[in-house]
């Protein structure tokens, strides 16, 4: 009786043991691949910068910032504003 509590108890130790490393190796992983593919698709998309009555300051203060910082890309659209008027809006992505 002795000796199948031992056994029982080395066995679940064993088990929990295991289960408490490969739990943490696990969750690094799953943790790194995410921000890794959050990163890549967050360089994908444009972020809206500001909004412009012209075109032509639309575009210069895109080219500002390509010019600040040449990785990063510009672009001007046509769209209707928060209050209702329609504008040039800069989005960025970097």
């Amino acid at each position: 009786m002795r000796i199948r509590k031992i056994l029982a108890g080395l066995v679940l130790g064993s088990t929990v043991g295991l289960g408490v490393l490969a739990s943490p190796a696990q969750a690094v992983s799953a943790g790194t691949s995410a921000a890794a593919a959050s990163s890549e698709v967050a360089a994908a998309v444009p972020h809206f910068y500001a909004s412009y009555w012209n075109y032509s300051d639309c575009e210069n203060a895109g080219w500002y910032w390509r010019d600040l910082h040449p990785s990063w890309g510009a672009e001007c659209r046509y769209a209707k504003g928060t209050d209702g008027n329609y504008k040039w809006h800069l989005y960025m992505w970097y």
